[in-house]
């Protein structure tokens, strides 16, 4: 899901949005309807969760007939992407998937950073190989920008951050310089296996 929405979302969409986005794809129903509960876009931490909304229906991703009022307010919505219900994950594994996002990025040594850090977080926890959850993981530096709409060296910066939050106890270049290597520290970790997750 985190790749399809990479290529279904403009570019520049930012990192609370597309943590939204999220969300309201693994939430939605057959038909495209999807509610989000005040608790829930507070749990996401996403600072003004009306801005991230406003820009998905700005984007025409999805169109909610009200913006939730104040600070962290729950909305209904339909998605205007069509081919995000088509995507791989059943309901019920988009609906494990969902919940598994949410701790994932609600963990307590990601709680605090700001959205990028959480989105980065997520997209390398889901190249963790399944099952092997103390495994190194990699992937391209440029597909995990992708997933993130950050711009390939930006990607440096939020693992250092994610090193000194100890969520990963180290990263490195692979063999090619476009390839990243990493080990996320397990303590706490939800279990990836749950997750119907991958990347």
């Amino acid at each position: 899901m985190l790749s399809y929405l990479a290529a279904a979302l403009p570019a520049q969409t930012s990192a609370p949005a597309r943590l939204l986005a999220l969300q309201c794809a693994l939430r939605s129903t057959a038909a495209g309807k999807v509610e989000i509960p005040t608790g829930l876009v507070r749990g996401m931490r996403l600072g003004r969760g009306a801005t991230a909304l406003a820009e998905l229906q700005d984007a025409r991703w999805l169109y909610s007939p009200t913006l939730p009022g104040g600070r962290g307010g729950g909305f209904t919505a339909q998605l205007l992407d069509v081919a995000v219900r088509m995507q791989a994950p059943t309901i019920k594994d988009r609906s494990r998937a969902a919940d598994w996002v949410l701790r994932t990025c609600q963990r307590e040594e990601l709680r605090e950073l700001d959205a990028f850090s959480r989105l980065l977080a997520l997209a390398l926890s889901v190249h963790v190989p399944s099952g092997q959850p103390g495994a190194p993981a990699s992937a391209e530096q440029e597909v995990l920008a992708r997933m993130c709409g950050l711009p390939a060296p930006g990607i440096v910066d939020v693992l250092d951050v994610l090193v000194r939050a100890r969520f990963l106890r180290s990263w490195a270049y692979g063999p090619a310089p476009e390839d990243l290597r990493w080990d996320l520290v397990l303590h706490g970790q939800p279990s990836g296996e749950d997750s119907g997750l991958t990347a």
